[in-house]
């Protein structure tokens, strides 16, 4: 006698051949689902954390922003020298994103 598992679209010689390839396709969609859920679990946690940063670099700049005016309004004027690349975007880079078309 034959068995045949709709499961696996297979035939077996015995039950227990086809028992356990049932069995083991199940154990591998499980497995399958649980790795999914995990990526998502991990895509979302991580993508709370980007928005929680950005939040806090735009509040952190919002208060620069109201230093310097403060700054400005008491002395007249500010200036800083720095090396590094500004979180703001420059005329470089508003150019160089225009014109890539």
């Amino acid at each position: 006698m034959k068995y045949y598992s709709e499961l696996v679209n297979k035939i077996y010689d015995t039950k227990e051949e086809c028992e356990k390839a049932e069995e083991a396709l199940a154990a591998k969609k499980k497995a399958e689902e649980e790795k999914q859920l995990t990526l998502k679990n991990e895509r979302e946690a991580r993508s709370k954390a980007v928005v929680e940063a950005f939040k806090k670099a735009r509040e952190a700049e919002i208060e620069a922003n109201k230093l310097m005016k403060e700054f400005v309004k008491d002395y007249g004027s500010f200036h800083m020298s720095y090396n590094g690349k500004s979180s703001l975007p420059t005329l470089a880079d508003f150019l160089d994103s225009f014109f890539i078309w």
